[in-house]
C-alpha cells in the first residue's frame, strides 16, 4: 500500500502538491530532525520517551530521509544545539515523577495551524499533564501565508469581524480585472505594470483601509491580530539560520504558560510573560515597495504584509508572506552559533 509520504511524492490531486516546494520539504525535515533528535537525547537520559508515529511524522521523515546524509547532519546538529537551552529552560523535559510518567513527541497536522496552533513539534506528559511545542522555521521567519481574494472575508477569519461593504466595493474591480487576465489565460509577466497598479497597490490600500476601518470600531483588533499570527498556544520559535551558522530560540510565552519548574528541577533561564498590542501606531507602505505594508503597534510588535503572486499563471487570490519585523523587547531569544 501507498503511504502518506510516496502519495505526496506521486499524486498531484491530493491535498498537498506532487512537487512541494524546497521550503515546505526543508521545514518539514527540520522538524522530524528535531523530534528524533530530542527522542534519543531524552531517552540516553532514561527517561519514558514516545517518538509518535502519526501521519505527520511519516510525512516529515519520507522528507527528511529523502535528503543526503549530509545535510540531514545539518538538521540534526542545529537541533541538538538547542537541547542544552531548552533543558535549562523547560526542566519538566527531563523530570519523569513515575513510572506511568510517558514524554509523548509528536508531530502537527498542517491542519492544527489554521484552527490557532502553530507548533510543529509538541512534547506531551499525562501522568502529570503538561505540554510545550516548537514552531520550527528553516532559514525562514515567517508566521502566517494568508489569502486575499474576491470571496475571502479576511476579517471573519483573523479577527472575528466580517468586513465591511466598502471593503468588497473597493476590491470588486481589481479581480474582475484578474478574471478577464484569467479567461485570456495571461501570466503576471503578461500583465506587465497593471500587476502593480491594477492589483498590488490596490489591493492592499483596500486591506490597510479595511484594518483601520475595524480598528476603529473594535479597539481590541491588535491583540487579536497578533493572536492570529501567533496561535492561541505559548510556543518556542526555533529559527534554523544557515546563513548566519546558527540557531535562534524565541519563546513566545503570551499567557506564562512556559518555563515551569519542575518537582526535581528548577528553570535556569527566565522567559518573561509577554503582553499582545493595544493600539495600531502605524500602517502604511513600505518606503520603496510596491509589495508591502507594514504595521507598528505598542508594546515593539511591528508586522510586515507582503503580497506576491504565487504562480507564474494569474489566478483568483493572491498570496501574503506575513512576518514579524519587531516584538517585545523583554522576549526570551537566544541566539545559538554553530
Amino acid at each position: 500500500m501507498m503511504d502518506l509520504f510516496d502519495e505526496i511524492m506521486t499524486e498531484p490531486t491530493k491535498k498537498r502538491k506532487a512537487s512541494a516546494g524546497n521550503q515546505v520539504k526543508n521545514g518539514k525535515a527540520f522538524e522530524y530532525a528535531i523530534a528524533k533528535t530530542y527522542a534519543a537525547f531524552l531517552k540516553e537520559q532514561g527517561l519514558n520517551v514516545v517518538l509518535v508515529e502519526n501521519a505527520a511524522m511519516k510525512v516529515a521523515q519520507g522528507f527528511y530521509q529523502n535528503f543526503p546524509v549530509d545535510v540531514q547532519g545539518k538538521f540534526d546538529n542545529a537541533a541538538q544545539q538547542t537541547i542544552d537551552t531548552m533543558v535549562k529552560i523547560e526542566p519538566k523535559l527531563v523530570c519523569q515523577t513515575n513510572s506511568k510518567d510517558v514524554l509523548h513527541i509528536f508531530l502537527n497536522e498542517d491542519s492544527d495551524g489554521q484552527s490557532g496552533d502553530v507548533r510543529d513539534v509538541v512534547f506531551q506528559r499525562f501522568h502529570p499533564s503538561w505540554e510545550i511545542g516548537f514552531s520550527a522555521k528553516n532559514n525562514n521567519d515567517a508566521v502566517k501565508h494568508s489569502r486575499l481574494g474576491r470571496a475571502l472575508d479576511f476579517g471573519a477569519q483573523w479577527v472575528g469581524v466580517s468586513c465591511s461593504q466598502q471593503y468588497w466595493d473597493d476590491i470588486k474591480p481589481i479581480f474582475d480585472f484578474l478574471e478577464d487576465a484569467i479567461r485570456a489565460d495571461k501570466t503576471w509577466e503578461d500583465l506587465g505594470p497593471n500587476k502593480i497598479d491594477k492589483v498590488y497597490r490596490p489591493l492592499l490600500k483596500a486591506f490597510s483601509d479595511e484594518i483601520l476601518r475595524i480598528y476603529a470600531h473594535k479597539p481590541e483588533i491588535p491583540g487579536k491580530l497578533i493572536q492570529y499570527l501567533i496561535g492561541n498556544y505559548p510556543f518556542y520559535k526555533v529559527i534554523k539560520d544557515d546563513a548566519h551558522n546558527m540557531v535562534i530560540v524565541k519563546a513566545f510565552n503570551i499567557n506564562g504558560e512556559l518555563n515551569k519548574n519542575a518537582k526535581i528541577g528548577v528553570a535556569r533561564y527566565k522567559t518573561p510573560k509577554i503582553n499582545l498590542p493595544t493600539r495600531i501606531i502605524e500602517f502604511a507602505p513600505k518606503e520603496d515597495s510596491d509589495t508591502t505594508y507594514n504595521m507598528v503597534l505598542d508594546g515593539g510588535w511591528e508586522i510586515s504584509f507582503r503580497i506576491h503572486n504565487a504562480s507564474s499563471k494569474v489566478e483568483r487570490s493572491l498570496k501574503f508572506d506575513i512576518q514579524l519585523l519587531g516584538n517585545p523587547p523583554i522576549l526570551f531569544t537566544q541566539h545559538l552559533f554553530q
